[in-house]
């Protein structure tokens, strides 16, 4: 067991400057892109990250279908975290995520990592972390480069069994999203 994974267990610390600490670890880790799959598949990082994101919306069963049941279990009971600066850090950290890579970004999907920031986005009141929330979105809803439009959608419909996921429309990785030169914004396949 690694460091990272022995400080984990303090989000859900009652002490706020623990939490924003291990947050603010959390997301320097997520720099290194080479740490991805060992972040992703050996630390588990990404139901821990949204833990503290997750509240106590009600969720569908096709919204739940999927996603680490501890993320929704504690239903009505269950607080989001109350620390602005913790709730950005783990945002942009999972936006690190997603930006290293293809594969990165279709296990957070499989993850139903959007589900959990609609909510939070819902319920945002700091604009700065609901353009972060924004920015994560563009990533796990687009369609990746050399994809039929809607895929990414589709593969994560079929992975967990349910219809088309609504919400945001989904721009293709071809389109310009908040970037102005051709190239895809994460250089990476």
């Amino acid at each position: 067991s690694s460091m990272l994974q022995r400080i984990l267990p303090e989000l859900r610390s009652k002490n706020p400057v623990r939490r924003r600490g291990v947050a603010g670890t959390i997301k320097n880790c997520c720099f290194e892109k080479n740490s991805a799959w060992w972040l992703i598949n050996e630390v588990e990082i990404i139901p821990k990250i949204l833990y503290p994101l997750a509240g106590p919306e009600e969720l569908s069963i096709d919204e739940k279908r999927g996603m680490d049941p501890d993320l929704w279990l504690e239903g009505p009971d269950k607080v989001r975290e109350l620390d602005k600066v913790a709730r950005l850090l783990l945002v942009e950290a999972i936006l690190l995520i997603c930006a290293s890579g293809r594969a990165s970004r279709k296990s957070i999907r499989m993850q139903r990592t959007y589900v959990v920031l609609k909510m939070m986005d819902l319920s945002e009141e700091s604009e700065e972390v609901s353009e972060r929330i924004n920015e994560c979105v563009q990533y796990l809803r687009r369609d990746e480069e050399g994809t039929e439009d809607g895929s990414s959608d589709r593969l994560v419909a079929e992975a967990v069994g349910v219809g088309t996921l609504p919400a945001l429309p989904a721009p293709s990785a071809s389109e310009k999203v908040g970037v102005t030169n051709d190239e895809d914004y994460d250089d990476v396949d």
